[in-house]
């Protein structure tokens, strides 16, 4: 009987052990259902991104690099379609795959710092730059959702959308016709998280809320430009030490520009050196004295720039007089006189020396020294009226930067404006390989010029209007902004009638090498009484630098693209006609718009100065238009 009885024990002890393992299991199993099925729901990024790569990193988009770059693209393309694609990616993968996709990026980086792949600067800097801030704003969507895992049920559709804003802004700049605008779901964002989404914050202001205007300006450019040489001459007369001086002197200087380390405001000297040389006759009622002079002087004057007006401190000055006795006589000239008078004249002259050389600095301190000061004043005084006319100016129409940012270096100037309003987005960082070290640079961001052309700037008194009116009232804000009087002759009136959106009727995009003009218009032909309704029309403009001009034209590589905004609208005749019509708008127009390389570049509001620049070369990659002029050595 005890036998059975441990026998029966043991059973139910097995029993209880195989229960527990029983229960173990499918706790794990459970576990394990529930992970894949929140995989399933959408993990990290699962089921937050679009099942289509984005336009500007599809795989098209890497077949302008050389084949060198073959083997990158493929292994980029690859991660890309793993993140993008419909197969469901583990958590941990998803950020091994971006860190991946970051190599990839500062693989470019090493690149485009290396002249060997010069002739591929303008592809990598494109493609860099639509890659890397998809990897950072990414990497910073899995950082929040990291870092809030209580909020994940309200964060998710809030990220969704998100992104959805965000390659709406990336493929098209159309921003005001939905309730989805980064802005507005960046700030949902933030309640949801109590405001715990620095990465994702941080992220949209390095690549959507950056400056869209900088401007790069060397050293030896504005050297060029700020330099100054002076000849002055002039008569000698003065009593000095008893004696009446008179002669002749003249004056050599030169002024210039060296910019001084500063991270908040630019800072610069400007600089004064030169020589006056002077031969006078002093005459006392002794003895006269003859005297060469040669003296040095050497001044500066700090200028600070804080992007709004000019200050400075005062200017100082150091001379170094050197005074040569070259003759001297008594001048009653009697036998005493010839045998020792002159020299004792002579000698009287040279122990009077340093008094005489202390003298001459002070005068000479005093007549460049105010002099120096006053101008210099002057011409930044009459600039800070300059920039407080134009700032009034582009207040007025709603181009005023909201922004600005400028600083110097031991050889360069920086400066960054940023125009971005109520709901609009701005730049990236820009792309500095392309930046002359001897020139200036200019980048433009496609976003300056897109919100300048808000509808909300525009104030347009029709809803359509003949092509010409639609293009000289596109152009009027600008040039009454920038108060420029050159005169662009209106284009010819077909009779055409340009019906124009109220969302976002044209904007422009830097992309590829071509500037990309997009409207939103439809057309009452001349001679039709259809009405051809809203369309999207794309059209591409190719840029060529050649030997002494710039020349503007719609691309033949690429085609015009029209599409209708309406989808119930699938008219394909009428899309060849408005297309048509636009196409030959714009190439009447780009046929005048050859444009000379070289121009004077102003020195003085009078125009006696001028220095002659060249555009060096244009590059439209990554929404920016970088222009780089140089000096022409003549």
């Amino acid at each position: 009987m005890n036998l059975p009885h441990r026998m029966k024990t043991a059973y139910q002890k097995m029993q209880v052990a195989l229960t527990a393992v029983v229960l173990v299991t499918m706790t794990l199993l459970s576990a394990s259902v529930n992970q894949n099925s929140l995989y399933a729901q959408g993990v990290g990024l699962t089921e937050l991104l679009s099942q289509e790569k984005p336009a500007g990193i599809a795989e098209d988009d890497f077949s302008a690099l050389p084949e060198t770059w073959k083997e990158w693209s493929g292994e980029t393309i690859q991660l890309l379609d793993k993140i993008y694609g419909s197969e469901t990616v583990p958590l941990a993968a998803q950020k091994e795959i971006l860190e991946k996709l970051q190599q990839q990026v500062d693989i470019i980086d090493d690149a485009i710092s290396d002249s060997e792949y010069a002739a591929s600067f303008d592809e990598l800097t494109d493609l860099r730059g639509k890659l890397q801030r998809r990897v950072a704003l990414l990497q910073a969507v899995l950082v929040t959702l990291d870092e809030n895992p209580k909020q994940h049920k309200a964060l998710r559709p809030a990220l969704s959308k998100l992104l959805q804003a965000i390659e709406g802004y990336e493929e098209d700049s159309k921003l005001g016709d939905s309730d989805n605008t980064v802005r507005q779901q960046i700030d949902a964002i933030l309640a949801i998280t109590n405001d715990n989404a620095e990465a994702l914050q941080e992220a949209i202001r390095i690549y959507y809320f950056n400056f869209n205007i900088r401007v790069f300006v060397s050293e030896p450019f504005a050297e060029s430009v700020f330099y100054e040489c002076r000849k002055e001459c002039g008569p000698v007369c003065d009593f000095i030490l008893g004696a009446r001086v008179r002669g002749t002197q003249h004056t050599k200087s030169g002024v210039s520009i060296d910019f001084l380390p500063g991270d908040e405001t630019a800072r610069f000297a400007i600089q004064v050196s030169g020589n006056t040389t002077s031969r006078t006759t002093g005459v006392t009622n002794q003895a006269t004295i003859y005297t060469y002079g040669r003296h040095r002087f050497s001044g500066k004057k700090i200028i600070l720039f804080d992007g709004d007006s000019f200050s400075s401190y005062r200017a100082s000055l150091s001379v170094w007089a050197n005074n040569r006795v070259t003759g001297a006589h008594l001048n009653r000239r009697g036998l005493l006189a010839k045998l020792i008078g002159d020299k004792i004249a002579y000698q009287k002259a040279v122990e009077a020396k340093p008094k005489t050389e202390a003298i001459a600095a002070q005068r000479l301190r005093s007549r460049v020294l105010p002099k120096f000061n006053r101008e210099v004043e002057n011409t930044f005084g009459e600039l800070n009226e300059e920039l407080n006319k134009l700032e009034q100016r582009m207040n007025k129409e709603k181009i005023a930067p909201d922004q600005k940012l400028v600083r110097t270096y031991t050889d360069e100037l920086r400066t960054g404006y940023r125009l971005m309003n109520d709901g609009q987005l701005a730049a990236d960082r820009p792309a500095t390989v392309f930046n002359s070290k001897t020139g200036i640079t200019l980048h433009i961001h496609e976003s300056w010029i897109n919100n300048a052309l808000a509808i909300e700037g525009y104030n347009f008194e029709k809803a359509e209007m003949s092509f010409p009116d639609f293009g000289e009232q596109l152009a009027e804000k600008f040039r009454r902004a920038f108060n420029s009087d050159k005169e662009i002759e209106k284009a010819k009136d077909n009779g055409d009638r340009v019906i124009i959106s109220d969302v976002d009727p044209v904007h422009v995009q830097f992309d590829g090498g071509k500037i990309k003009v997009i409207m939103r218009v439809g057309l009452k032909p001349n001679g039709r009484d259809k009405i051809i309704k809203l369309r999207r029309v794309e059209i591409p403009i190719q840029i060529e630098v050649a030997e002494n001009s710039i020349v503007l034209s719609i691309s033949k590589e690429d085609k015009v693209r029209v599409l209708p905004l309406d989808s119930s609208d699938r008219s394909p005749i009428s899309n060849r006609i408005i297309g048509s019509k636009i196409r030959s708008q714009f190439e009447d127009r780009l046929a005048e718009k050859t444009l000379e390389r070289t121009f004077d570049f102003p020195v003085d509001e009078e125009g006696d100065r001028h220095v002659p620049v060249v555009i060096e070369s244009l590059h439209a990659v990554n929404g920016w238009l970088v222009v780089v002029l140089e000096e022409v050595e003549e």
